[in-house]
């Protein structure tokens, strides 16, 4: 079911050359776990309903944190993408595009929530500015232009290297503390019997709508599950109204809310005792943020 997802998923960056993100296992610090610190209950997340962020405390220190993050480093591999296409003979204007955050994917990491989205889109998403350019220039520019950025975003061996001096690698991003403190958190969480408290509201709000939800991690109804798993379409009339009562669901009983607000508890005292350590994170990744900006500044 591919379009529940969320945060957890998409952290580590979803590029147009192909890297796909991957699922930061939910695994404990080597020690952490043993008389790890309680939550904070005075933290709070913050749902942005614009970009369909889930904003947590940890975000700030993660390179892929916030959905401006993200952006700023795809603009900088289209730039660095467009450099290469237009070296071949080819026009690209991709890297012109202006993000629109309003059609930024949103976090449905507990669930869809969003209701205007839900009402417009249903489980689907809005179409970026970004793919639809390059849709656009795709179909305009045939097997030839293709073949060329392809090429530029796979397999150019000057390319691919400066995508590592202005994004994350991969591997760093794996590697990161923070990315490690957020599982510990979330794992945390997971534990707390607050977790498990705050489905019950929402189960039984989808079951007076005709809706059983799944059990488990998964924060969607088995009707949506079953209409998403037979490969229809997200944005049809019964998806729509899928997601609208799931959505409605979501905020009547604050579901989202409860547990980003949980596991944000988790993250804090996480946050305070590796404070040092994390602020050095945090330094990287705001040299790779200037970096990025500055090569799209001067190549984009």
């Amino acid at each position: 079911m591919g379009e529940v997802t969320g945060r957890h998923q998409r952290r580590s960056g979803k590029f147009l050359w192909g890297v796909v993100g991957v699922l930061v296992a939910v695994v404990g610090l080597s020690g952490c776990g043993v008389g790890a610190p309680g939550p904070d209950d005075s933290v709070r997340a913050r749902l942005d309903p614009v970009s369909g962020e889930i904003v947590m405390p940890m975000d700030e220190y993660a390179f892929y944190g916030r959905h401006a993050d993200r952006r700023t480093f795809t603009a900088a591999v289209e730039a660095v993408v467009g450099e290469c296409m237009e070296a071949k003979g080819f026009t690209y204007a991709v890297a012109q595009v202006q993000a629109d955050p309003s059609t930024d994917l949103d976090d449905r990491t507990f669930g869809i929530w969003e209701e205007q989205r839900a009402a417009r889109y249903g489980w689907g998403h809005a179409v970026s500015p970004l793919s639809a350019a390059l849709e656009k220039a795709r179909v305009v520019g045939g097997a030839n232009w293709i073949a060329a950025y392809d090429a530029c975003a796979e397999t150019d061996a000057s390319v691919l290297k400066t995508m590592e001096a202005v994004t994350p690698p991969q591997d760093e991003y794996l590697n990161s503390l923070v990315s490690r403190l957020e599982s510990e958190a979330l794992s945390n969480a997971r534990k707390d019997g607050q977790w498990r408290e705050a489905r019950e509201p929402w189960v039984k709000c989808l079951a007076e709508a005709g809706l059983t939800a799944e059990e488990g991690e998964s924060y969607a109804s088995k009707q949506s599950s079953a209409l998403l798993g037979a490969g229809k379409a997200g944005n049809t009339e019964e998806g729509i109204r899928l997601a609208s009562i799931e959505a409605r669901c979501n905020t009547t009983t604050r579901l989202t809310q409860r547990l980003a607000d949980l596991e944000a508890a988790y993250q804090q005292p996480l946050i305070a005792a590796n404070q040092a350590a994390l602020n050095k994170e945090k330094e990287r990744k705001q040299e790779f943020l200037l970096a990025a900006r500055d090569y799209i500044n001067t190549h984009g």
